[in-house]
């Protein structure tokens, strides 16, 4: 089994970043008042503009280096966890940030792709890269996932109805410390390979080859049109379901018993709110202490789990011992066991930034997507 004990790597700081536009819930549409009393999302935070997890991540890590009273020349490593970099391949969105704030030469940086579980396994590479690396002592690990690609206009994003996803991306910066000096961080990582068919976006790399299709079949026979520089994500909810609610569920009581009641507060990923209530009841948790941003912001895929800690802890005054699930893609899931300490946790920063110098700088024949806002 894949479970990791760190004693030695302390929590300095957490941030978010969101888009400052908000997208609300118009609950005088019959059909929407009956998809939020159902998934439970009330609102959305959504780029209309040209931002990216990157761009998000910049201003997060600001506030995070800040708060931590840090440099951005005290950092030794930086990892970005995100399905949806600027670039597909060659450069990262980590050695970006390298870029834009001006990172020693020797601080490493690498990114990762792993969306929904981002929590647990990124917070695992991170702490292990620390244990195993003498010099590398101060660590920035980023989670973000751009969910509106799929909408390539402000009308398009106005007239879906449905707004489940919304945009964020978090930072923590860890420290590593003598051992046995702070509390513990636990981690148990799992997968199940074959779950990749229930949750996928495409087209991708491989479909390069099939260049000249004209459609694609999905895995429950669904024909989708394809259309050139269109992205557009598969989803077998009941399998999803199913796998959240059952499997993860399972897991949780086999590997924790009646422990799992010690913790003060519960941090899930945000998936919609029926899961996060099936779960809660099966586990026979005190509803109380189960925290929930999705109300206001939404599933925000790699950066669900900061967004709940940043939205409901950024004002607590004692240390708080966390317990995380993960689920999503993959298929995995995850658990991390951690203490959050008073006054490392800064409010969630609405925020319109967004980078305008890449090597790459986009014309448009007609309008932009700022000329839409």
């Amino acid at each position: 089994m894949s479970s990791f004990t760190f004693n030695n790597v302390a929590l300095r700081a957490f941030a978010l970043a969101t888009p400052d536009h908000v997208i609300k819930a118009d609950m005088s549409d019959r059909r929407m008042a009956k998809f939020v009393k159902q998934m439970g999302v009330e609102q959305v935070h959504i780029s209309l503009t040209e931002q990216t997890p990157l761009d998000l991540g910049y201003v997060a890590l600001s506030k995070a280096l800040k708060q931590a009273g840090w440099e951005p020349q005290d950092l030794d490593l930086i990892i970005f966890d995100t399905q949806t970099p600027d670039f597909l391949c060659g450069t990262g969105n980590s050695f970006l940030l390298h870029h834009y704030l001006n990172l020693r030469e020797d601080c490493a940086a690498f990114d990762l792709p792993l969306g929904c579980t981002a929590f647990p396994y990124s917070l695992t590479i991170a702490c292990s890269t620390m244990q195993s690396a003498e010099d590398i002592q101060r660590v920035a690990l980023l989670m973000g996932d751009l969910i509106w690609y799929q909408y390539l206009d402000k009308a398009t994003v106005l007239a879906h109805k449905q707004h489940l996803f919304g945009e964020a991306t978090g930072v923590i910066l860890l420290e590593k410390l003598e051992a046995d000096s702070c509390p513990a961080i636990k981690t148990k990582l799992f997968a199940q390979g074959h779950g990749y068919i229930n949750l996928f976006a495409a087209p991708s790399f491989r479909d390069v080859w099939q260049a000249n299709a004209s459609h694609f079949v999905m895995p429950d026979g669904v024909t989708v049109k394809y259309q050139p520089g269109h992205i557009f994500s598969y989803m077998n909810g009941l399998a999803i379901h199913e796998f959240s609610t059952g499997k993860v569920v399972d897991y949780i009581k086999e590997q924790y018993g009646e422990a799992i009641h010690d913790y003060d507060f519960y941090v899930l990923h945000q998936a919609n709110k029926q899961i996060l209530n099936s779960i809660t009841t099966s586990l026979e948790l005190d509803p109380s202490k189960v925290l929930v941003s999705l109300d206001q912001y939404g599933n925000t895929s790699a950066a669900s789990s900061i967004t709940t800690i940043c939205h409901k802890l950024n004002d607590i005054e004692r240390p708080v011992h966390i317990f995380n699930a993960s689920f999503g893609i993959g298929l995995s899931w995850g658990f991390s066991d951690f203490v959050i300490d008073p006054g490392t946790i800064s409010a969630i920063i609405p925020t319109a930034h967004h980078f305008t110098d890449h090597c790459l700088q986009p014309v448009y024949d007609q309008h932009s997507c700022s000329d839409l806002c």
